[in-house]
């Protein structure tokens, strides 16, 4: 009985020494592996991960089966050294334990913090980003946020750096599903470490054109890290009273029904350039239920909206930033929440003004059959990847996933997964609502194709006159070889591949002669399918170029004034554009103002194209053509067929109903 007593007593000596053990054990293995937090980027950080890891699963293993069994051998082996023990060494043996592991918290930062005063900090992965135009300034807030992130984290020094650059939404699917050609290096840029695109359908069309080329698809993951509903922006000077309290009870059949009964003005991004454009027309087309009559007359209000105001072809940032600049007849926007608030906020516009005043601003509709834009983050994988951009990649996901990324992409004004509290700008003091319930998933890839199609015919035809500049600078060679007039032919040539046959196009040349002056036709304006003298009116001009002789002055600002005259007279219903290019300045004298005032108003939009010397910082190109509703373009020569292309693109009608 004597033996049982003191084994119990051993045990019950034990136990505190057992519960210190234990304890020391668990909280060693923890914070050896809050020491290694990320990828051990050393010898030592991978002995501290596994070391710790091997403490705590020790620790978790005694306090979970064998607590009792080693309260036992504890107390026996404590009978048998508490005579040679004494609190002195205990108390040694205790604070070299701690000694060793504050040195474990403190040794690495010091040797990382006098490797950085030796040497600076290490140079950061280079990760390239890929995104829309739309987005490019909120994804640059965001790799702002996410670097900083970085450097908080590791002293001081930023472990990535973001490059990040835009691609119109068509032009991005068509390079990842490529597999990235030379023709999307030159265009684009280089090949993306991650893209952020606008929608996930944007990566279902890239798999698709990744099909059609017969590649790999150079997807490595995919996860939607955020959403944004399309909503209508109403101006707040305009919102009548018995509609204010109803912004999230009408469906968008209703919603567009108050549209029509109270005549409003409607504006939207062109479905051609812009993601946001694009969505927005699939959910009005398919939540309307809106037949082949039904669209057109959707498409005939918001180019009437568009005409009115000189709104540009453009993305949204594009459109709000001319409805900022002044927009007489206070029209409503249909368009992302993430697009309305930062306009809102005085974002995206380079203005540096702060927000608009209260009259300008949007309030959101959200009508209760909306539906959202889902942002993924895609990872793609190339050969030529660098290992540090790929973990510099996968760790920006994950940022992205917790709090803190979250709170970056509610300061962009987008919506992170559900169950994640958003605040300012998504709430009432921007225009949004931050409770709004929406359905974050993209349209069927059905629907767009169907809501496409139907877009295609709805939308009215084109009316382009092309005026050349022949001067005799066109004749410098542009790549070796050809010369910038072979060059701005061929372009020509490709462009007109893309017009249909309702379309009306006409070509002109300027100066008309060596003596400087005047412009001569080449083709006339006319319809596409109305053949000039016997030869189809596509074949005419290209072959008519082709017998021009370079010579002469650049009366540029004449052209210009006759050109929109031209294209205005007998104008119906068509969109109606006067393309300029030219490599020169001006040497007929007008002054840019008055041809500014004459070309306003035309129905007339004015866009040109400047390359070699000509600028459209000169002779007022840019206010001429933005007041137009146009726009001016700084190109080199060798994209002179990538831009004619992009602009015919946004000018020409597409298909007939009859698919002519």
């Amino acid at each position: 009985m004597a033996g049982a007593g003191d084994d119990g007593n051993g045990r019950e000596s034990a136990r505190p020494l057992v519960s210190i053990l234990v304890a020391l054990f668990t909280g060693a293995g923890i914070a050896l592996q809050q020491l290694s937090t990320g990828q051990p980027a050393s010898f030592a950080r991978w002995a501290m991960l596994i070391g710790g890891s091997i403490i705590g699963g020790l620790g978790g293993l005694f306090a979970a089966g064998l607590f009792e069994s080693l309260l036992h051998w504890s107390g026996d082996v404590l009978q048998k050294a508490r005579t040679l023990l004494r609190p002195r060494v205990l108390a040694f043996v205790g604070g070299l334990c701690l000694t060793a592991l504050a040195a474990g918290y403190v040794v690495p930062p010091t040797l990382d913090f006098a490797k950085r005063w030796w040497r600076g900090c290490e140079r950061p992965a280079a990760v390239r980003v890929l995104t829309s135009p739309e987005q490019l300034d909120a994804v640059r807030g965001l790799a702002d946020a996410y670097e900083s992130a970085t450097a908080a984290a590791n002293h001081g020094c930023p472990t990535a750096e973001l490059y990040v650059y835009a691609a119109r939404p068509d032009d991005a699917r068509d390079a990842v599903g490529s597999g990235w050609t030379n023709d999307a290096l030159r265009q684009i840029g280089p090949r993306p470490d991650v893209w952020l695109p606008d929608s996930t359908a944007d990566v279902d069309a890239a798999r698709d054109a990744a099909a059609r080329f017969a590649v790999p698809v150079p997807i490595a993951g995919e996860r939607v890290i955020a959403a944004s509903p399309v909503v209508l922006g109403v101006p707040a000077a305009a919102l009548p009273d018995d509609l204010a309290q109803r912004r999230e009870e009408l469906t968008w059949k209703q919603l567009w029904g108050e549209v029509e009964r109270r005549d409003w003005d409607v504006l939207r991004p062109d479905p051609g350039v812009s993601g946001a454009g694009a969505l927005a027309t699939t959910v009005l087309y398919d939540r309307t239920r809106a037949d082949a009559p039904a669209a057109r007359a959707i498409e005939q209000r918001i180019e009437r909206s568009l005409d009115a105001g000189g709104f540009p072809l453009g993305d949204s940032t594009e459109l709000l930033c001319r409805k900022r600049a002044g927009d007489p007849h206070k029209a409503a926007v249909l368009t992302t929440e993430q697009a309305l608030v930062r306009f809102n906020q005085g974002l995206g516009c380079g203005l540096g003004e702060g927000p608009p005043a209260a009259e300008q601003t949007l309030v959101a509709f959200y009508p209760a059959d909306t539906l959202g834009a889902d942002h993924p983050l895609v990872r793609l994988g190339w050969d030529t990847t660098a290992a540090a951009a790929t973990a510099a990649v996968k760790d920006l996901d994950g940022w992205l996933g917790r709090d803190e990324g979250k709170r970056a992409l509610v300061r962009a004004a987008l919506r992170p997964p559900p169950l994640f509290d958003v605040a300012d700008p998504l709430t009432d003091r921007f225009g949004a609502h931050a409770g709004v319930v929406f359905e974050r998933r993209p349209p069927s890839p059905d629907t767009v194709r169907t809501t496409r199609q139907r877009y295609s015919q709805a939308r009215r035809p084109g009316r382009i006159l092309l005026a050349l500049d022949v001067s005799g600078s066109m004749q410098t060679l542009a790549d070796g070889r050809r010369t910038r007039l072979q060059v701005a032919s061929a372009g020509v040539g490709r462009a007109l591949e893309l017009m249909s046959g309702r379309d009306e196009f006409g070509l002109r040349v300027f100066p008309a002669d060596g003596r400087g002056t005047g412009v001569r036709d080449i083709v006339p304006l006319g319809r596409a399918d109305v053949a000039v003298a016997g030869v189809p009116r596509a074949k005419a001009a290209v072959d008519g170029l082709a017998q021009v002789r370079a010579a002469g002055g650049t009366p540029l600002l004449q052209t210009i004034e006759d050109g929109v005259d031209t294209a205005a007279k007998g104008l119906g219903e068509q969109i109606a554009g006067l393309v300029v290019l030219t490599d020169g300045n001006d040497t007929g004298g007008l002054d840019p103002a008055s041809v500014d005032a004459v070309v306003r108003g035309k129905g007339v939009r004015v866009f040109v194209i400047a390359i070699g010397e000509a600028s459209c910082g000169a002779f007022g190109l840019r206010d001429i053509t933005a007041h137009s509703g146009g726009a001016c373009y700084d190109a080199s020569t060798g994209s002179i067929g990538d831009v004619l292309r992009d602009l015919f693109g946004l000018l020409w009608g597409g298909e007939s109903a009859d698919g002519g």
